[in-house]
């Protein structure tokens, strides 16, 4: 097992992986680029090709090949393993059977999601209550074969039929019940079968599929033919393998003709995707009825960066069509609208009439900026006051997301022509909108990697770890210093790393020392990843000098409770010692800081 995590990192370098998902920029001698794993503006996230490694100086994630796919792609180790020994030729040892109670707690939950999807297709090809819901399919214009390559499933009417078969088949209710296949009922402790009910009750199954083709939940459609009044769908519930805000329907299929197309068709429902893919269209994914989140934009960038929106025609569907594209603004998304003939709600509707009608759609797709521009002008009168204060507020409200600086300036130059209203006018309305939201978003931003990195890490660890990067890369020139370092400044943990480094027993830390690395070649701040030169001597001093001066402060704020602790217990003696001692640290301490 050892040997082959080893010939995959031979064969395999991280930054030939980690380029296929994002785009890299050269940073020295190293890469950097936007980190998946946060929201950030500028990149924080750094590439090592040589010690094969990757780390974040915002979120502090970092590792090798299979903890990025790991991470990136929601995998255990073993498919991550499984994925890169198959993609670079290596030989993996076969293992013997584990036994089921052994298994980690998310291969469970797959297993009873994919249990659960052969039970909802059988129901759906064999039972006679499903025969109505096949033909609305075939009137909807869904072809048989999609829906077999989107495993569309039928949940039958009855409170306890998956839940009785997964049982059957000798899966724990515990388990079962993490899945979000069940509600458990109000007031009910949850030991029993009887607290539990199936969530998905007379309606087609249409299974959520993950990237690595794993069935994760389910968005369900009521029968035809039930009431549509309250809920026309429902979704699994949260759970640790379905995430509505990342989950995206259908991206399993269409991932391959989105990277060859590099575009995505982007619509509201379900049923829309698998009309899209019976009309010959592909590359189509949906976000299920709500606006995208930023976790699905990232996702999606991994294939293109090239969006085209279709959202229901509705009131709902347009604002979450605004939404969206406001987000793919912020996130340097290239976002075009697809705008449906009069008539038509969805793309389902407009498929099952008129497939030219849906590829021209698509093919006159309209810039996302040319749209609003159109349609917020055609709703106020530009001709009056009123008129362009509801304009000029619309459009900057959107203009505000894009992230580049050169098309936002274009956009408010064409709106300033539009209306009549001077360049600078607007974009000092722009610039108030921009603080106010700053304001407001400010709490709720990771971006700040300075204050992160602050947060997670005490000031102590930071600089025992400057320490023992300076040691990793300047051994040389520091030779007189490191022999007279003081251990004792360094905790057990970093003590240990020390000795390891001097030793030359650095293989297992590869990772961890190239970590080290990034902290003293680079350094973060609010205008992005730099490369640091610094004068390894003065740099040692100086840090050293702060390590001693932490230590002084902690062991005087120790003699301060040991001197309350004396005084309580009337302890002349050790009072009387006490005090001399932290006279005399605090004498250091006032010496250190001059």
């Amino acid at each position: 097992m050892a040997d082959a995590v080893e010939q995959v990192k031979e064969r395999l370098n991280v930054s030939e992986l980690i380029g296929e998902y994002l785009k890299l920029e050269k940073a020295g001698t190293n890469y950097k680029a936007l980190c998946p794993f946060h929201n950030e503006k500028t990149p924080s996230f750094m590439v090592n090709a040589e010690r094969n490694f990757w780390y974040c100086f915002g979120c502090q994630k970092g590792g090798d090949i299979f903890s990025f796919l790991m991470e990136i792609e929601g995998l255990e180790f073993r498919e991550a393993l499984e994925r890169l020994a198959e993609r670079t030729g290596v030989d993996l040892p076969k293992f013997q059977k584990v036994d089921p109670e052994e298994k980690s707690q998310k291969q469970k939950l797959y297993e009873i999601l994919e249990l659960s999807g052969k039970f909802y297709q059988h129901q759906f090809e064999k039972a006679k209550k499903a025969k109505p819901i096949k033909k609305y399919l075939k009137e909807r214009a869904i072809k048989p074969a999609q829906s077999k390559n989107f495993r569309i499933g039928f949940a039958p009417d009855g409170w306890s039929n998956l839940l009785n078969f997964l049982l059957s088949r000798k899966h724990n209710l515990a388990d079962i019940a993490r899945s979000g296949l069940l509600v458990q009922k109000d007031g009910t402790s949850g030991a029993s079968q009887r607290d539990y009910y199936d969530r998905f009750r007379n309606r087609i199954m249409f299974p959520v599929i993950d990237v690595a083709d794993r069935l994760v939940g389910y968005s369900a459609r009521v029968a035809p033919g039930e009431d549509e009044s309250s809920a026309k769908y429902i979704n699994t519930s949260q759970s640790p393998i379905y995430d509505k805000g990342r989950v995206i329907y259908g991206l399993s299929q269409a991932k391959l003709e989105i990277k060859k197309q590099d575009f995505v068709i982007i619509v509201e429902g379900n049923l829309d995707v698998v009309a899209s893919f019976s009309a010959g269209v592909k590359n189509t994914v949906a976000v299920s009825g709500t606006a995208l989140t930023v976790d699905q934009i990232n996702i999606l960038k991994r294939y293109t960066k090239n969006f085209k929106l279709c959202f229901d025609m509705d009131e709902a569907g347009q604002k979450a069509a605004t939404k969206s594209v406001q987000l793919c603004l912020t996130k340097n998304v290239d976002a075009e609208i697809i705008l449906l003939p009069k008539g038509f709600k969805d793309v389902n509707d407009l498929t099952m009439k008129d497939i030219p009608a849906w590829k021209k759609a698509i093919k006159n797709s309209r810039q996302v900026m040319d749209y609003f521009f159109s349609s917020i002008f055609e709703k106020h009168d530009k001709e009056n006051p009123k008129g362009k204060k509801k304009i000029a507020h619309e459009l900057l409200n959107i203009i505000k997301d894009i992230s580049d600086p050169i098309e936002q300036s274009y956009w408010i130059r064409k709106l300033s022509d539009a209306i009549d209203i001077k360049e600078d006018a607007l974009t000092e309305v722009l610039e108030r909108v921009k603080v106010k939201e700053d304001k407001i978003n400010r709490r709720n931003q990771d971006d700040n990697v300075v204050r992160t990195i602050k947060a997670k890490k005490p000031r102590g660890t930071q600089l025992q770890e400057r320490i023992l990067g300076l040691v990793v890369l300047y051994s040389k020139q520091l030779e007189k210093q490191i022999k007279k370092f003081k251990t004792n400044l360094l905790g057990e943990e970093h003590r240990d790393i020390w000795d390891k480094i001097l030793k030359g027993e650095t293989k297992k830390l590869s990772e961890k020392l190239g970590q080290l690395e990034a902290q003293i070649n680079y350094i973060y701040n609010e205008e992005g990843l730099e490369e640091n030169k610094i004068e390894p001597v003065s740099d040692w001093q100086d840090t050293c000098e702060k390590l001693l001066l932490l230590r002084k402060e902690e062991a005087l704020a120790d003699l301060v409770k040991d001197i309350k602790t004396a005084e309580e217990k009337d302890d002349e003696e050790s009072l009387k010692f006490l005090m001399e001692e932290f006279s005399k640290v605090s004498k250091e301490i006032e010496k250190l800081k001059k």
